[in-house]
């Protein structure tokens, strides 16, 4: 995965996606995106702020399972993988 194809993601570019995204963390931890940035627990039903684990986010996945965006390591930024670069990663 090469930064030069990738688009940095920003946080509020999560609101197209409402209901139709999960996010799994670093910690192994899956989430599902509900309305108003806010994100909800798979396993124990917990909601909360994305804000709370954007930095934890390792993967964001659409519902066919195809990857969205994704951070190779904490130390680096989302990226959110456009139809062309998905191509290649995948």
């Amino acid at each position: 995965m090469k930064n030069s194809n990738l688009v940095k993601m920003f946080r509020f570019q999560f609101l197209q996606y409402r209901n139709r995204v999960t996010i799994r963390t670093f910690n192994k931890e899956v989430y599902i995106l509900k309305t108003n940035l806010m994100v909800q627990n798979v396993e124990t039903n917990e909601v909360r702020k994305i804000e709370e684990i954007y930095y934890d986010i390792r993967t964001v996945r659409n519902i066919a399972g195809k990857i969205i965006a994704k951070r190779r390591n904490k130390k680096n930024e989302l990226f959110f993988i456009t139809t062309e670069t998905r191509a290649k990663v995948i």
